[in-house]
């Protein structure tokens, strides 16, 4: 620490005695400084050893409010400063980010506050080598297109969800330029495949072949208005997430596929159920082209779930699949 020109709020602190001075060690120990004692003594005007008396205090204290905080002594600058006390292990720390990090979910930003925010768990001595270890995947970080304010989202939606909250929002699907309305109740939040989603039952609109719908979290437009009213959502229409997690597990296997499809039926139906897709144009017959990222296996199981609604356009691996499958199936009725 390096003398300078007092502040009036540090010299009302340096005139207000044992009990200031004993908080502003505590309070800098706190914020992650190191405190010399030496600088302290010359700093406060004191002797060394009313600043040791200070650290018993501030000892007594974390020991009977804060016993997840210990005060320890740096051997190599013979500073004091605080520290975790059985923090969370390094190796959960690393196992945690590394995989947040390979959803790529989150804007850089909000990474990066969500790292200091974990890292706050851990020892100050390991925060090194967590860093070390995390720098060459940061440096290499490419998210997904999502907005910047994801974590207020989350929030926002998960006090939704507890409140049972209606709302009236507007929402950007895979048409470049265009906004639908709803209005509705959300039941639940999970995750899949870099992107959070939202499962509304929707109160606004009649003859909905699916309800509850489910929507990316980043296409909301912000802000969402609350609305007082409350509505009754029928029992069987409070999905379970876990079932609706094992659904979406079926779309993971086999081999990693770029497709393209064209598609008769309601685009947001296909919008919904493929994580990640989007509307690359619309066609003349009022049909839509929509590409993406799946999984082969899975890909087969929601095209033949499609009937005549939807044609593979690519790529070809994936045609001949399709079509190797429905010969399959003309074989059973001869």
């Amino acid at each position: 620490m390096k003398d300078k020109e007092l502040t009036p709020q540090e010299k009302f602190i340096l005139d207000s005695g044992s009990r200031a001075r004993i908080l502003d060690l505590f309070l800098r120990m706190y914020t992650g400084e190191s405190v010399d004692t030496e600088w302290a003594a010359k700093y406060f005007n004191v002797k060394p050893r009313a600043i040791q008396r200070d650290y018993e205090i501030i000892k007594n204290v974390l020991e009977k409010y804060l016993p997840n905080k210990v005060m320890v002594l740096n051997r190599e600058d013979r500073t004091r400063s605080l520290d975790i006390d059985e923090g969370v292990p390094v190796s959960g720390v690393i196992a945690v980010l590394k995989m947040i990090i390979g959803t790529r979910a989150f804007s850089k930003e909000e990474l990066e506050d969500f790292k200091e925010d974990i890292l706050s768990l851990v020892s100050y001595k390991e925060r090194p080598m967590v860093k070390t270890l995390l720098a060459a995947t940061l440096s290499k970080y490419y998210p997904v297109d999502v907005p910047d304010d994801l974590l207020m989202r989350i929030d926002k939606f998960s006090e939704w969800i507890v409140k049972r909250k209606p709302i009236h929002f507007e929402y950007r699907n895979g048409y470049p330029g265009k906004v639908s309305e709803f209005k509705g109740v959300p039941i639940n939040l999970y995750f899949d495949t870099s992107f959070y989603y939202v499962m509304i039952y929707i109160v606004d609109k009649e003859n909905l072949s699916e309800n509850p719908l489910v929507f990316r979290v980043d296409r909301f437009v912000f802000p969402v208005k609350e609305l007082r009213k409350s509505y009754n959502i029928p029992f069987d229409k409070k999905v379970d997430e876990g079932v609706v997690i094992n659904k979406m597990f079926l779309l993971k296997m086999g081999n990693d596929v770029h497709y393209r499809f064209q598609y008769w039926s309601n685009p947001q139906t296909a919008l919904n159920k493929l994580p990640g897709s989007e509307i690359e144009k619309s066609m003349p017959d009022g049909s839509v082209i929509i590409k993406g990222e799946i999984f082969s296996e899975g890909a087969l199981l929601w095209i033949f779930s499609q009937g005549d609604q939807i044609k593979v356009l690519g790529p070809r691996s994936l045609k001949i699949m399709v079509k190797e499958r429905l010969r399959k199936t003309l074989e059973l009725y001869k």
